[in-house]
This record gives C-alpha cells, structure tokens and sequence, in this order.
C-alpha cells in the first residue's frame, strides 16, 4: 500500500507538470488540449494517471468489502493475475485492429474486476470454512456480491447494446463472452453462499447441501463450457482459431467431465445403500464405540460397511459425495463385483484399481473427444486458409 501511495505521488505530480507546461507553452484551452493528445509523452503520464486512478478505486473497494487480505486470499490473487494477464495479451492480438486507448482501458477494468471476484469467491470459501463469522462479514460480502454482480451487468449491457446496435463483430464480442463468465461465476457464489447460511440456520444438519452444491456446480461448469465453446465458434468465423482460448475450453471441459464422472459413481454407489449396507444390530453398537467418526455424534442406528465400521446413514451419503472409501480404515464401501470373499483392505484395492480404470477410460474417451474436435477445426481452418490468431 505505501508503494502506491509513493507511485501515485509522484504519477500526479508528473501529470501536473505536464498538464501545466501544455497550458503554460500554449496559452489557450485547445492547442493544449491538442498537445496533451498527440504528444507521446504526455499521452503516457495521461495514461500512467488513468491506471492509479484505477488501482485507487480497486484498493477502495477491495477496503471497503473485504478489509485486509488474508495470506490465502493474496496467494490467489497472485497466481491468477500473472495468468490471466498472459491471456489478456494474446486476447488483444485477436482485436488488434481495434486497438485503441479505450480498449486498453476496457482491458485493464476487465483484469481488476476478475481480481475482485477471485478475491469473493476465496473470502466465501473462508467463511464456510470457520465457526464464528461476524455479522458484519455476512453483510459484507453480500453486498460486494451484489455489487460485483452489477458491475458485470451494466458491461455486460453496454457491450451488448453496442453489437446489437453496429451489428458487427468487434471487440465487444470478447467483452460480452468475459463479463457472461463473470456474472456467471457471481451468482453461482452467491446461491454457495445461501447454502452455507441456510445449513447454518439449521445448525449443520441439512442433509442435501452438499448433493445441491454439487449440482450447482455442475450447472455452472456446463454453462461455461457452452459459452467457450459458442466464443471459441464465433471468433473461429469472424477472426481466425483463438489458441488462447484452447487452455481454458480444455479446463472446463475436464472440470465438467470429472464431475460428471463423480456423480455417475456417487449415484451407482448411493442407489441401494439400504441393500447395499446393512443396518447394525443392537448388539454391534454396544459391542463397538457406538460415536458416528464423521459427525462426532452418539449412535441410535447406524449403517454397516464391509469392513466392519459403522456411520449414520445420512452422514455415510454425505461423505460419498466427496470420498469413495471408508472414513476409517480407507477401504473402499463398494464390495466386489464377483462377491469373494476377502479382507476390507483387499476389497479396497481390487475395487479401486477397477473403479480407477472406469475413470480412466471415461477421461480418456473425453481427452480425445477435445483433442479430434480441436484437431477438425485446425484442419477446416487450413482448408479454407484461414489464420491463426
């Protein structure tokens, strides 16, 4: 923060200075309206001004709706900001032809609006994540969701209303794709956020959040891999193959795929719990500590695995919507197909090698399923000579 305020200093000081030798050299409002414009270097402190304006405005929200970052938080911050400022740089070489100041400006408010919602979604991570939330943090980050949420609809808005209205493509195609995935991504922590509260309210004992949490996600993954690939399309027809944008399709298409392939596990394991796992008798809770390891809670009824260790029912689903093994012993719930007979630590390893294999063939079959669709487009675009940006 002193580093800024030291950069800021001396940014307004050279702004003033040149602002006052323009008027000082010219004597009128507009031949010195006309240096500041076409003097390079004046053009630059302009700009440089432009930007600390900018990262004052983004410290002051940041200050205001989040307070001081934890070390988490900047980690986070750090890791995507050096990427996504990669990405930037290859975006702009698609839109060269529409480079100007107020793109670069569009682009810089585009990069420091993403910062704020890594920084949301790592502060909504943190509260679900400790025991005691102030009031005020709750108030806090509602309003930054809110407020972030509107940031992306009012660009959102103007970069429509600007293609609806040239009816061309340019580079608010890029701005209309990005602040979708943000807005998005917004709303997506928010419903999160409704569900850690609404599990608060009932004190930790909502049952379904983790499955509607697990669905939210999923939704929100095939939305955004609808939307890459619909930009990864128009910008094929309109400017040549983005290959920045290959990474990112790549990414949310293995995201999705990996959940979907979790969910189709979970479901197969979930099915018949009542058949699958027995209930344990009386005397299996007296004769075993009868204190659910999942919970930390007393025992009435219980479910028994396959290898002897027993849980509540409702605290078993929720652990297999996360793990597929025993929280115990580490020994997979899922018995043998061929029913043998063996140890709970044989059964595991057999069972998980198998189940391994599934996963593995499925992420496979996907891997190449990207990697043809991406190999037809390249091949198209060699067909029809066109360029890669």
């Amino acid at each position: 923060m002193m580093r800024l305020r030291t950069y800021a200093s001396l940014s307004l000081f050279s702004t003033l200075a040149v602002i006052y030798h323009a008027f000082n050299s010219r004597n009128q409002f507009y031949p010195a309206m006309v240096y500041l414009s076409t003097s390079k270097i004046s053009l630059v402190l302009l700009l440089n001004m432009g930007l600390v304006i900018m990262c004052i405005l983004w410290q002051l929200t940041k200050w205001v709706f989040l307070g001081s970052l934890r070390e988490a938080e900047v980690e986070r911050l750090n890791e995507q900001a050096w990427r996504e400022v990669m990405e930037m740089l290859f975006a702009i070489t698609i839109f060269r032809q529409d480079f100007s100041v107020t793109f670069l400006a569009m682009v810089t408010a585009l990069l420091l609006i993403k910062a704020l919602h890594w920084l949301a979604q790592k502060r909504v991570e943190y509260i679900e994540t400790t025991p005691a939330v102030p009031m005020l943090s709750h108030v806090r980050i509602v309003s930054f969701l809110g407020f972030l949420l509107l940031l992306d609809s009012l660009f959102l808005y103007s970069s429509i209303k600007y293609l609806l209205e040239t009816r061309q493509a340019s580079v608010s195609l890029f701005f209309s794709f990005e602040y979708m995935i943000l807005a998005t991504t917004t709303v997506s922590t928010f419903v999160k956020y409704v569900f850690y509260v609404s599990d608060m309210l009932m004190e930790g004992q909502w049952e379904r959040k983790a499955v509607y949490t697990f669905y939210l996600e999923l939704i929100r993954d095939l939305l955004h891999l609808s939307m890459y690939l619909c930009f990864f399309l128009v910008i094929f027809m309109n400017y040549g193959v983005p290959l920045h944008l290959i990474r990112e399709l790549y990414e949310t298409f293995r995201n999705f795929r990996i959940r979907v392939a979790d969910y189709i596990r979970y479901r197969k394991i979930t099915s018949n719990m009542n058949d699958r796992f027995p209930d344990a008798t009386p005397e299996e809770l007296s004769s075993s500590d009868a204190t659910c390891i999942i919970c930390r809670e007393e025992m009435t009824t219980a479910k028994k695995l396959i290898c002897g260790h027993l849980f509540h029912v409702h605290c078993l689903r929720s652990w297999l919507e996360r793990q597929h093994t025993c929280p115990t012993c580490r020994a997979l719930v899922v018995p043998p197909e061929n029913g043998a007979s063996t140890t709970g630590g044989q059964q595991g390893s057999r069972s998980d090698t198998r189940q391994q294999d599934n996963f593995s063939s499925i992420t496979l079959f996907a891997d190449i399923t990207l990697v043809n669709l991406v190999f037809l487009i390249v091949s198209i675009c060699f067909a029809n000579n066109y360029k890669f940006v």
